[in-house]
C-alpha cells in the first residue's frame, strides 16, 4: 500500500508535519501519533510526487509545488475549523515550514524546523544520496543491469535541475527568517549525513528578533525522527508546544 496523508483529528489544537523530501508521512508518523496523545490535531500531507515506486515522480514536480501543497493542507485545517495552528518540517519539509513562518507569521502561533538544510550552501550529500534511493527504487522494478544503467541516467539531469531549485527556495526560507515573530523550535541531529548541522546555529542569529529554541541531539542521523534521539526528541516537541500561547486558554 503506498504512502497516504495523515489526519489525526483531536483536540483545537493544531498541528501541520511536513514530511522530507523522497520521503512521505510516514517519517513523521510516531511525532503525528505522539502528538495525537497529547490532544493535538495533526494533518501531514503527502507531497506531489511522493510515495510512489518511481523516483521521476518526484523529479517532475517542483519545489513551488510542493510548497503549494502545504499551503492547500493549511487551508484543509482552516476550513476544517481549525484556528489555531503550528507547522514543522523535517528536512525539506522544514524548509517548506519556515518559508511559510516567514511569510505569513501571522497564520500560525509558531513552528520549526528538524534537520533541515536552511543556511544556503554549495556543498551537500542530497545528489549522492538521492542516486542511492533510486538505484534502490529501480533494482526492484528493472529487469537487466542496462535497463537500471538507463534509468539512472535518465535521473540525473533533472535532479541537478530540481537540486537547484531546492537550493533556492531554502535561501528564500533563510531571508525570510527575520519577519518571523512566533516562538521557533529547530532541531539538529549530531550525525547528520545530508549536511554540516552546525551551520543549524547561523539560523538562531537570524531568528534573534524572536523566542527560539535550538537543541543539538548529538546521537541522530538525519532523519531524526525515527533516530536515537527520538523519545527526547518528542519529548522536547511536545514542551516546546504547551509553551506556546495558545488563545483559547
Amino acid at each position: 500500500m503506498l504512502p497516504q496523508e495523515i489526519y489525526f483529528k483531536n483536540g483545537k489544537r493544531a498541528v501541520l508535519l511536513l514530511h522530507a523530501y523522497t520521503g512521505s508521512p510516514n517519517d513523521v508518523r510516531m511525532l503525528a501519533r505522539q502528538l495525537e496523545k497529547e490532544n493535538y490535531t495533526v494533518l501531514a500531507p503527502l507531497f506531489s510526487g511522493h510515495g510512489t515506486p518511481d523516483p521521476m515522480n518526484i523529479l517532475h514536480m517542483t519545489p513551488d509545488i510542493w510548497l503549494n501543497d502545504a499551503k492547500k493542507a493549511l487551508k484543509k485545517l482552516q476550513d476544517d475549523g481549525y484556528e489555531e495552528i503550528a507547522v514543522f518540517g523535517l528536512s525539506m519539509g522544514g524548509v517548506i515550514a519556515m518559508t511559510l513562518l516567514g511569510e505569513n507569521p501571522d497564520l500560525f502561533v509558531g513552528g520549526g524546523s528538524f534537520s533541515s538544510p536552511l543556511v544556503p550552501e554549495s556543498t551537500n550529500q542530497i545528489y549522492p544520496n538521492f542516486l542511492k534511493y533510486c538505484e534502490f527504487m529501480y533494482k526492484k522494478i528493472t529487469n537487466s543491469p542496462e535497463e537500471l544503467e538507463e534509468k539512472m541516467n535518465m535521473v540525473k539531469m533533472p535532479l541537478n535541475v530540481q537540486l537547484e531549485q531546492v537550493f533556492n527556495l531554502s535561501k528564500i526560507a533563510f531571508d525570510g527568517l527575520p519577519n518571523i515573530d512566533k516562538p521557533i523550535y529547530v532541531a539538529q541531529s549530531g550525525q547528520d549525513e545530508m549536511f554540516d548541522g552546525s551551520s543549524v546555529y547561523e539560523i538562531g542569529n537570524q531568528l534573534k528578533g524572536t523566542y527560539h529554541q535550538i537543541i543539538w541531539y548529538p546521537n541522530s542521523t538525519h532523519v531524526i525522527t525515527v533516530s536515537k534521539d527520538r523519545k527526547q526528541f518528542e519529548g522536547d516537541i511536545v514542551a516546546f508546544l504547551s509553551h506556546i500561547k495558545w488563545n483559547e486558554e
